[in-house]
């Protein structure tokens, strides 16, 4: 299929859409890229996919799903090598059990890092640095809307930015206790799983992760909180997991299919 006919209808820094990125490039497919305006994107992905009006919306020929999780399962059946999900069995409900709840910390990371940008970061460059020029231009016209727009939608109170902060702190235990603290192994059995990509993508964010949207950037200060957070998180087992992941399972394995 040329790539043409598969096009992943995203913002650049979701992580749910860097989700969706690694399943496609993890599969080696070739897929285009196209970046949505906050704001006007729901009526688009509407009617793309049927679905709540948030992206990923990967279109794959005449197919369009609107769920990174969605797309996983799609990408699963439609091009099964390499696999991304064990044979049916205790493995492969694991894997899903696991996906399906570092889906869930994906957004109380969302929301703890929303509670500290929005206050003390540049919005405008922050959502929009990716974006052509006049999308970044009209990107930062439309700051103060955004931020009034995502403080209620997500609820980004600090009582709620609080439980999210402990939410992913216990995300970290967890894949603490499943790799049992050992940064080399996997989530579930020897290789790349579902449940590795969902949970490394979706904590990506506050490891600020070298060649990932959320890397820290000298033209762009972050918020004192998360760069400490930052800090904290790449200190630990977990942190140093991700790390890996990123290293061996996105970045090599990019690098290798580039270079051949």
């Amino acid at each position: 299929m040329p790539p043409t006919e598969r096009t992943l209808y995203q913002f650049p820094v979701s992580h749910y859409c860097e989700k969706a990125r690694w399943l496609l490039d993890a599969k080696g497919l070739p897929y285009q890229l196209q970046n949505l305006m906050p704001g006007p994107h729901r009526r688009l992905t509407k009617r793309m996919a049927q679905a709540s009006g948030s992206v990923p919306v990967l279109v794959d020929g005449t197919v369009a799903l609107g769920d990174s999780t969605e797309i996983a399962l799609h990408l699963e059946r439609t091009y099964p090598t390499p696999p991304l999900l064990p044979p049916p069995g205790p493995e492969r409900d694991r894997v899903l059990e696991l996906e399906d709840y570092f889906d869930g910390v994906g957004i109380h990371v969302r929301r703890w890092a929303y509670g500290y940008i929005l206050d003390g970061g540049d919005v405008g460059r922050f959502f929009f640095g990716a974006y052509a020029a006049p999308q970044r231009w009209l990107g930062r016209l439309l700051a103060p809307v955004l931020k009034s727009v995502i403080r209620r939608q997500y609820r980004v109170t600090p009582t709620k930015v609080e439980e999210s902060r402990v939410k992913v702190l216990a995300a970290m235990d967890r894949i603490e206790s499943e790799t049992q603290k050992d940064p080399s192994r996997y989530l579930v059995g020897s290789s790349l799983t579902l449940a590795d990509i969902t949970a490394a993508a979706l904590l990506g964010p506050l490891l600020a992760i070298e060649g990932t949207p959320y890397a820290f950037r000298p033209e762009l200060p972050m918020p004192k909180a998360i760069v400490q957070m930052a800090e904290e998180l790449r200190k630990r087992p977990a942190g140093q997991w991700a790390l890996r992941r990123y290293q061996e399972d996105r970045h090599r394995v990019a690098a290798q299919r580039h270079a051949a």
